[in-house]
């Protein structure tokens, strides 16, 4: 439900760490959103709502989350758990909800239906496109809660882990260790104004880099979300630094269609024509897919082509789509693919969830494994399907992460 530190490895590993129980230790607030609408309301510890004593920082940490989940999804609607609510805010929790309906905070979208869904809620747009501001929220039982999700030992109720967990301890401890140029930072994102929504989310994720309020969560299919995978590309291309040094990105190029390369090899399909796929994979192994799009489809915006791309690769494949046409035209074979491999597994997100899974192979069993192995030393973050580095490390990163990406498509 909500978008918090969520933790998948030994808490041996991280007892060891010292700079993540350091942070830890010194971390006396939360830095969370607030809708400034309730700057006044967020002055008082308590409130009496229907005869009931509640707490104030409890109304703002679930619009907090809230909000901070529509940032990463881009969707107003949410599923709230009875049982995650009860666990987080105790025996009370239907009055919070209750409270925040009842000012017109949240609306209810949905009623629970027994055996089928739980309610479904969404905030208030007023709230949305208002001003959003910053709130420490010093409530020490929600502060011991976050606490615990970063260092406890989670199996991930029964799933198979997607990253190795001494690489995962590795992850966690270097986002400890990476700073922000903090105006240079503002400079940039001043130009994203115009779109509320983005401004917001990256001026927090910034405070919270700043402050050193790290925050990560390894979703199921083997990506890792942090703070710095919600910067904007100017922002931490231009204003990260580690060990006061400025650092470089290392990225794979044309990703997506790059793993769907591999997938296709490794279906051994024959739905497939050999020449197209040989054209297919020379594009996306050389990084001139998108390059090669723009040009038969006369765009010259390449943020457009992508988008066109991943309505193709990660949409419904309506017959109606405008895209799925186009695409169908230039790699029709490879297209039916697509659509054939949808079909075949039932759901039309599965090429998504399968190219990231062997995008965070790459990525951290194989790429980082190795620097680890290597070069321990070298402190590193991780942003899907690139690592940022000190520039002094580029020498020594940059053949480990051309040869696994060569060893990966058969290239040695």
């Amino acid at each position: 439900m909500f978008m918090t530190a969520t933790n998948v490895f030994n808490i041996s590993e991280l007892k060891t760490n010292s700079l993540i129980k350091k942070n830890l230790d010194n971390k006396k607030f939360s830095l969370q959103f607030l809708a400034q609408s309730l700057e006044s309301f967020s002055k008082q510890k308590n409130f009496f709502y229907k005869e009931q004593k509640l707490k104030t920082a409890y109304i703002i940490d679930i619009l907090h989350n809230l909000i901070l989940k529509y940032y990463f999804k881009k969707e107003n609607k949410f599923h709230l758990h009875s049982c995650i609510l009860k666990e987080k805010y105790g025996y009370l929790y239907n009055y919070y909800i209750n409270f925040l309906i009842e000012n017109k905070i949240l609306i209810l979208l949905a009623k629970h239906q027994k055996g089928k869904t739980t309610r479904i809620y969404a905030i208030n747009e007023y709230i949305l496109r208002g001003n959003i501001i910053r709130y420490h929220n010093y409530d020490k039982v929600l502060l011991k809660k976050h606490k615990n999700k970063i260092i406890q030992t989670d199996n991930e109720n029964g799933r198979i882990s997607l990253i190795d967990s001494d690489i995962k301890a590795k992850l966690v401890e270097d986002l400890f260790k990476v700073d922000i140029q903090f105006d240079r930072s503002i400079f940039y994102l001043d130009s994203t104004k115009s779109d509320i929504d983005v401004y917001n989310k990256n001026r927090y994720s910034v405070e919270c880099i700043k402050d050193g309020h790290i925050f990560y969560h390894f979703d199921n299919f083997g990506r890792m979300h942090t703070n710095f995978t919600i910067l904007k590309s100017a922002i931490r291309k231009n204003c990260l630094q580690i060990d006061g040094e400025e650092t470089t990105e290392l990225d794979i190029s044309n990703s997506q269609p790059l793993f769907l390369t591999k997938l296709i090899h490794d279906s051994d399909t024959k739905w497939v024509n050999s020449d197209e796929y040989e054209l297919f994979k020379y594009l996306t192994i050389n990084g001139y897919f998108y390059k090669y799009l723009m040009d038969k489809l006369e765009i010259k915006d390449k943020g457009l082509i992508k988008e066109f791309t991943y309505k193709v690769l990660f949409g419904r494949n309506a017959s109606n789509s405008k895209a799925d046409k186009e695409f169908s035209k230039i790699f029709p074979t490879i297209h039916n693919f697509i659509k054939l491999y949808k079909k075949e597994h039932g759901d039309y997100r599965i090429i998504a969830y399968d190219l990231q899974k062997s995008e965070s192979n790459l990525i951290f069993n194989k790429i980082i494994r190795q620097i680890m192995t290597l070069h321990p030393d070298v402190c590193l973050i991780t942003v899907h399907d690139s690592i940022i580095i000190k520039k002094s490390c580029y020498d020594i990163i940059y053949p480990i992460f051309k040869t696994k990406l060569y060893e990966e498509f058969g290239l040695i």
